[in-house]
């Protein structure tokens, strides 16, 4: 892991580079544009199949939503972030670059509204939230994260002593729920096998991951917006070792669990008719049911029991 994880610090400095390069502080980007980056490049696991999973926020104030860039400044954005992605030697983005769009801070801001669902802003924020890097305006990235935890505690000031935060764990729950939702509906019989199966095992895998390390360590006694701002800066993986140094009764879980997804991790370098091998299939999903069994199950409730009133309150396995 250590080693994929310096590969991928280095992809993201060579992407921070090319982008600052190319929007330099006197463009109309520097300051108006935070660009960061999530899935395998944010969790620090890439591979050479990896695209580029990037989010685009406009900075006008929280208050606007006007596009703050033109359709023109739009075009010339994303044609040189094209050039950038081709010649750093990424996949093409996922669906010809339908995500490839700004998603204003007001709308990313607009915790719990009904728009959140489908203008792409919860899934931004979610994802800002649980598995991101910073690729572009670094400071823009830190105060939108410390806003959003704001939110997320406005109650906190009042309520130190008991606050938990049910409308972030909430949050997390309700976006875990939405990919396995998401992926049934998306479910392609065009698809290959293998990909097919691909997708199945990231879901199982990475997507759980993402979720769980951070619900896992949101059940905290006296949780402050500090700590949970400390959470965010560190990867999936960084969050279980956290865990397991904050709760020993779950450090011979945790090592399953990371060993478990260290096996996840190098079946990235199998080909692609691995899957039609003998029994890889049936074996590989095996591993994702045992693996669904050790993270909702077995870590949510060990760290659970550390904290019997936050366990009535709220119900993540």
């Amino acid at each position: 892991m250590q080693s994929i994880n310096a590969k991928c610090r280095e992809r993201l400095d060579e992407l921070k580079n090319n982008l600052e390069a190319s929007f330099p502080r006197e463009t109309n980007f520097s300051e108006n544009l935070c660009v960061y980056a999530c899935g395998s490049l944010g969790r620090l696991e890439m591979s050479k199949q990896s695209d580029l999973d990037l989010f685009f926020i406009s900075m006008p104030d929280e208050n606007d939503d006007s596009p703050f860039f033109s359709n023109i400044d739009k075009y010339i954005f994303f044609a040189k972030l094209y050039e950038i992605n081709k010649k750093l030697g990424y996949q093409d983005p996922s669906k010809k670059g339908e995500y490839w769009n700004f998603i204003t801070k007001k709308k990313l801001l607009d915790i719990g509204s009904r728009q959140e669902d489908f203008n792409n802003s919860f899934t931004a924020r979610m994802l800002l939230l649980l598995e991101s890097k910073p690729i572009y305006n670094t400071l823009a990235y830190k105060n939108l994260v410390t806003e959003i935890i704001d939110k997320y505690f406005i109650d906190y000031v009042n309520n130190r002593e008991d606050f938990h935060p049910l409308f972030l764990m909430n949050d997390i729950l309700r976006y875990w729920y939405t990919l396995t939702m998401n992926y049934e509906h998306r479910r392609d019989e065009n698809d290959s096998e293998s990909k097919k199966n691909w997708k199945r095992l990231k879901l199982k895998y990475a997507r759980l991951v993402t979720c769980y390390s951070m619900l896992g360590c949101l059940y905290k006694n006296n949780i402050t917006p500090e700590y949970v701002l400390e959470c965010i800066s560190i990867t999936p993986f960084e969050r279980f070792y956290k865990l397991s140094l904050l709760n020993s009764k779950v450090k011979n879980i945790v090592e399953e669990i990371i060993n478990e997804y260290r096996w996840f991790l190098s079946l990235k370098s199998e080909e692609s008719d691995w899957w039609n091998k003998g029994d890889n299939k049936l074996i590989a999903l095996k591993h994702a049911d045992s693996f669904h069994e050790m993270v909702v199950h077995k870590l949510m409730k060990t760290v659970s029991e550390g904290n019997p009133a936050l366990r009535s309150k709220a119900d993540v396995y």
